[in-house]
């Protein structure tokens, strides 16, 4: 029996090393993410079958986005990430990473100047977020010199087993240009601590062998990595939200009359924007009985059901309390022309999840700029954001209990965690002032709406929304 090479031998070792690894992570609860990047896309396909070889296949998902399909075009560029973040002890091998996309639409002109910038940011606070919600990041740059390249490339376009996946962009980041630019953009859109390891692509198997390295070595790093500090801000508005409960209440042929308008106008707007491909996200947020419900029927009965999408929030799933907390709502980001409403929403990891200590202190504190980070990108796709916060007093809370509790038609609404939930009033209360005051933003702008008169409350909803359209199709 001939004996093995040294490089086969090597791997083997590096394979037994891989499994090890991989359970320890598991056993730790710890997700995985391998980013395949560079310029050698047929490598990059390569690597991530034979890493699909070593590690256990049974916790191991590819993620290779179809990047000229509508459903990624048409949504915020980081979505299709956002959308298979790996959940606690999976491992994600991703072939088409978000850098490798920048350099090349920058390389091609499609992208640069403060678009550009915006882009590096994004990404930059994208892989920092993973690492400090336990995410391990690995990062693997194949750099194939451009002689190599054209000849495997030759190769490829010959062989009925590979040829489909040339394609003219092949050689754009092995040209000095592209290279350059490629570099600059690699250097300086990574988090903190999470560099790229760049690896010659030449020969196959020692490309995967010291890829395999790299990545027991970075995995080893990310189990011992630790989250960023938080510092909690300290004076914050105290008393935001106690001016926001008075208000004088329309009549009832007034409330009738302007409801009619702004539904009709609304039913207008919304279809407008659908065929201009402009997407709405609302999202309203209050206490108990604040008139959720009642705002979002009023809002849509003039719209067209195919357009839009109610999410009520409730308590995560254990598949959502594996991952992270903004992965439930990236997938339900709506596509070009509709609405999406979240009857309560993201803003939960800073409200009940603080409240009842579901989230740890730096965790709910980090909260604020990762959500502020998510609307940017909501924002910057092009998509109208809106958030509202339905106010109302103590007592008038309470009277809606009573309401629905007389009511057989609304009694199936009350449960004990509501009463249970108004000792926590006043925490609340200072939750949603933090929350508000640290996530205003000119994108994505908090509407503080008075609502112990409901009809009042629907009015103001309706009219706010229907600015926001307005300004966004002019």
């Amino acid at each position: 029996m001939a004996q093995r090479s040294a490089i086969d031998r090597a791997r083997s070792a590096l394979h037994l090393r891989i499994l090890a690894l991989q359970k320890r992570a598991s056993e730790k609860h710890r997700a995985v993410m391998i980013l395949i990047g560079g310029n050698d896309r047929l490598g990059a396909s390569e690597l991530a079958n034979q890493l699909h070889e070593w590690f256990d296949a049974r916790f191991v998902r590819l993620c290779a986005p179809d990047l000229h399909s509508a459903e990624v075009t048409q949504k915020p560029f980081l979505w299709p990430y956002w959308n298979q973040v790996p959940s606690q002890g999976q491992l994600l091998i991703v072939v088409g990473d978000w850098v490798t996309r920048t350099a090349l639409s920058a390389a091609q002109g499609e992208l640069s100047g403060e678009s550009l910038r915006k882009r590096i940011k994004g990404i930059k606070n994208f892989e920092e977020t993973l690492a400090d919600n336990q995410i391990i990041l690995c990062k693997i740059w194949i750099d194939t010199p451009g002689k190599s390249l054209k000849k495997r490339l030759r190769e490829a376009r010959k062989s009925d087993a590979s040829d489909w996946v040339v394609t003219v962009d092949d050689e754009i980041l092995t040209k000095s240009k592209g290279h350059d630019v490629a570099k600059q953009i690699r250097s300086s859109s990574s988090g903190k601590g999470l560099v790229w390891k760049s690896i010659n692509g030449t020969e196959p198997k020692h490309r995967d062998l010291l890829a395999g390295r790299s990545i027991v070595q970075q995995i080893t790093a990310g189990l011992r990595r630790q989250p960023t500090k938080v510092r909690k801000a300290n004076g914050r508005p105290h008393g935001l939200l106690e001016s926001a409960t008075k208000t004088e209440p329309p009549t009832k042929k007034e409330y009738s009359q302007q409801m009619a308008k702004l539904q009709n106008r609304f039913g207008r707007l919304s279809r407008l924007a659908a065929k201009r491909g402009i997407s709405t996200i609302i999202a309203l947020e209050g206490v108990d009985a604040a008139g959720k419900g009642g705002v979002i029927r009023r809002l849509v009965a003039k719209a067209d059901a195919a357009h839009y999408q109610v999410h009520p929030t409730s308590a995560p799933t254990i598949e959502e309390k594996n991952r992270h907390y903004l992965w439930r709502f990236w997938n339900k980001i709506p596509t070009a022309g509709h609405l999406a409403i979240f009857d309560r929403s993201w803003y939960g990891r800073v409200m009940v999840e603080r409240v009842e200590g579901f989230a740890r202190t730096d965790e709910w504190l980090r909260a604020y700029s990762e959500i502020n980070h998510f609307e940017t990108q909501l924002a910057e796709a092009g998509d109208v954001v809106l958030k509202f916060w339905i106010n109302i007093s103590k007592e008038e809370q309470l009277n809606r209990f009573r309401s629905r509790e007389e009511s057989p038609h609304k009694r199936h609404k009350m449960t004990k965690e509501d009463y249970r939930n108004r000792k926590n009033w006043d925490l609340n209360q200072r939750a949603a002032e933090d929350m508000i005051a640290r996530t205003d933003t000119p994108h994505a702008p908090w509407h503080v709406i008075p609502g112990n008169d409901k009809r009042h409350a629907r009015i103001m909803v309706l009219k706010a929304v229907c600015r926001a359209l307005s300004d966004r199709l002019d």
